[in-house]
Protein backbone atom coordinates (compact mmCIF):
# COMPACT_ATOMS: atom_id res chain seq x y z
CA UNK A 1 0.00 0.00 0.00
CA UNK A 2 1.10 3.36 -0.88
CA UNK A 3 0.15 7.01 0.61
CA UNK A 4 -1.96 8.70 -1.71
CA UNK A 5 -1.64 12.67 -0.59
CA UNK A 6 -4.31 15.03 -1.44
CA UNK A 7 -4.06 18.74 -0.83
CA UNK A 8 -7.26 21.18 -1.25
CA UNK A 9 -7.32 24.70 -2.25
CA UNK A 10 -6.50 27.60 0.04
CA UNK A 11 -9.23 29.96 0.21
CA UNK A 12 -9.88 32.80 2.34
CA UNK A 13 -12.82 32.71 4.66
CA UNK A 14 -14.31 35.88 6.40
CA UNK A 15 -14.31 34.59 10.18
CA UNK A 16 -11.45 34.80 12.70
CA UNK A 17 -9.25 31.64 13.26
CA UNK A 18 -10.84 30.75 16.51
CA UNK A 19 -14.68 30.59 14.84
CA UNK A 20 -13.26 28.39 12.36
CA UNK A 21 -12.03 26.82 14.79
CA UNK A 22 -14.45 25.46 17.14
CA UNK A 23 -16.70 24.85 14.21
CA UNK A 24 -14.32 21.83 13.36
CA UNK A 25 -13.21 20.50 16.68
CA UNK A 26 -16.51 19.28 17.41
CA UNK A 27 -18.01 16.74 15.19
CA UNK A 28 -21.92 17.01 16.66
CA UNK A 29 -21.31 20.46 14.70
CA UNK A 30 -21.53 18.47 11.93
CA UNK A 31 -24.73 17.21 11.94
CA UNK A 32 -26.15 19.65 13.62
CA UNK A 33 -27.86 21.39 10.63
CA UNK A 34 -28.78 18.09 8.87
CA UNK A 35 -32.53 17.53 8.01
CA UNK A 36 -34.19 15.15 10.75
CA UNK A 37 -34.03 11.74 8.89
CA UNK A 38 -30.30 12.23 7.86
CA UNK A 39 -29.45 12.72 11.48
CA UNK A 40 -30.53 9.36 12.99
CA UNK A 41 -28.05 8.17 10.44
CA UNK A 42 -25.61 9.67 11.45
CA UNK A 43 -23.96 9.65 15.29
CA UNK A 44 -21.44 11.73 16.43
CA UNK A 45 -19.64 12.85 19.93
CA UNK A 46 -17.39 15.97 20.17
CA UNK A 47 -14.64 13.71 19.34
CA UNK A 48 -16.17 10.90 16.60
CA UNK A 49 -18.40 10.53 13.86
CA UNK A 50 -19.62 7.73 12.21
CA UNK A 51 -22.39 6.34 9.74
CA UNK A 52 -23.49 5.10 6.49
CA UNK A 53 -23.10 6.96 3.28
CA UNK A 54 -24.01 5.11 0.01
CA UNK A 55 -23.82 1.61 1.62
CA UNK A 56 -20.20 2.40 3.38
CA UNK A 57 -19.87 2.85 7.10
CA UNK A 58 -17.29 5.39 7.15
CA UNK A 59 -15.91 7.68 10.37
CA UNK A 60 -13.89 10.00 11.91
CA UNK A 61 -11.94 10.80 15.00
CA UNK A 62 -10.27 13.76 16.03
CA UNK A 63 -6.18 12.87 17.27
CA UNK A 64 -5.35 16.57 17.85
CA UNK A 65 -5.98 20.10 17.89
CA UNK A 66 -3.68 22.80 17.73
CA UNK A 67 -5.82 25.52 18.74
CA UNK A 68 -6.50 28.00 16.34
CA UNK A 69 -4.33 26.50 13.48
CA UNK A 70 -5.29 23.02 12.88
CA UNK A 71 -7.18 19.98 13.27
CA UNK A 72 -6.27 16.16 13.22
CA UNK A 73 -8.97 13.43 11.91
CA UNK A 74 -8.28 9.65 11.69
CA UNK A 75 -10.28 7.25 10.40
CA UNK A 76 -12.69 5.48 12.73
CA UNK A 77 -14.70 2.31 12.74
CA UNK A 78 -15.41 0.21 9.83
CA UNK A 79 -13.55 2.68 6.92
CA UNK A 80 -12.34 0.63 4.12
CA UNK A 81 -9.06 2.23 4.43
CA UNK A 82 -6.61 4.16 6.85
CA UNK A 83 -6.21 7.73 6.65
CA UNK A 84 -5.48 11.30 8.08
CA UNK A 85 -7.07 14.70 7.16
CA UNK A 86 -5.41 17.50 8.42
CA UNK A 87 -7.81 21.27 8.44
CA UNK A 88 -4.97 24.09 8.34
CA UNK A 89 -6.18 27.58 9.25
CA UNK A 90 -3.89 30.64 8.97
CA UNK A 91 -4.96 33.88 10.85
CA UNK A 92 -4.43 36.85 7.81
CA UNK A 93 -6.31 39.50 10.16
CA UNK A 94 -8.77 39.13 12.89
CA UNK A 95 -11.32 38.57 11.29
CA UNK A 96 -9.76 36.73 8.01
CA UNK A 97 -8.35 32.95 8.03
CA UNK A 98 -6.74 31.13 5.53
CA UNK A 99 -8.22 27.04 5.28
CA UNK A 100 -7.02 24.31 3.74
CA UNK A 101 -7.16 20.59 4.02
CA UNK A 102 -4.42 18.11 4.13
CA UNK A 103 -5.37 13.97 3.29
CA UNK A 104 -3.23 11.43 3.39
CA UNK A 105 -4.76 7.68 2.45
CA UNK A 106 -3.04 4.32 2.67
CA UNK A 107 -4.61 2.95 -0.66
CA UNK A 108 -3.72 -0.01 -2.42
CA UNK A 109 -3.77 0.27 -6.47
CA UNK A 110 -7.32 -0.58 -6.59
CA UNK A 111 -8.37 1.40 -3.68
CA UNK A 112 -6.79 4.44 -5.52
CA UNK A 113 -8.37 3.46 -8.70
CA UNK A 114 -11.85 3.32 -7.06
CA UNK A 115 -11.06 6.22 -4.36
CA UNK A 116 -8.43 8.47 -5.56
CA UNK A 117 -10.39 11.04 -7.47
CA UNK A 118 -13.27 11.01 -5.22
CA UNK A 119 -11.23 11.67 -2.44
CA UNK A 120 -10.19 14.82 -4.52
CA UNK A 121 -13.40 15.71 -5.13
CA UNK A 122 -14.86 15.43 -1.79
CA UNK A 123 -11.46 17.74 -0.09
CA UNK A 124 -12.46 20.12 -3.21
CA UNK A 125 -16.61 19.62 -2.09
CA UNK A 126 -15.60 20.89 1.57
CA UNK A 127 -13.85 23.41 0.80
CA UNK A 128 -16.23 25.05 -2.18
CA UNK A 129 -18.91 24.70 0.94
CA UNK A 130 -17.36 26.10 3.67
CA UNK A 131 -16.44 29.37 1.43
CA UNK A 132 -19.84 29.82 -0.14
CA UNK A 133 -21.06 29.23 3.60
CA UNK A 134 -19.17 31.90 4.55
CA UNK A 135 -20.20 34.26 1.81
CA UNK A 136 -23.80 33.88 3.09
CA UNK A 137 -24.51 31.11 0.43
CA UNK A 138 -25.88 28.49 2.85
CA UNK A 139 -28.87 26.58 2.15
CA UNK A 140 -32.64 27.61 3.54
CA UNK A 141 -33.12 27.20 6.98
CA UNK A 142 -29.37 27.55 7.98
CA UNK A 143 -27.81 30.38 10.38
CA UNK A 144 -24.30 31.78 9.17
CA UNK A 145 -24.20 33.63 12.34
CA UNK A 146 -23.63 30.71 14.67
CA UNK A 147 -20.31 29.98 13.88
CA UNK A 148 -19.12 34.10 13.83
Amino acid sequence: MGITHISGKRIEVKAPAYALFNLFSNMQNFIANLPPEKREEIRATEDTIEGTVKGFNVGMKIVDRNPFSSITYEQFGAMPFNFTLTVKLDAIEVALTEFHIELDAELNFLMKTMFGGKLQQIVDQVTDALSAAFRGEMPAGVDINQFK
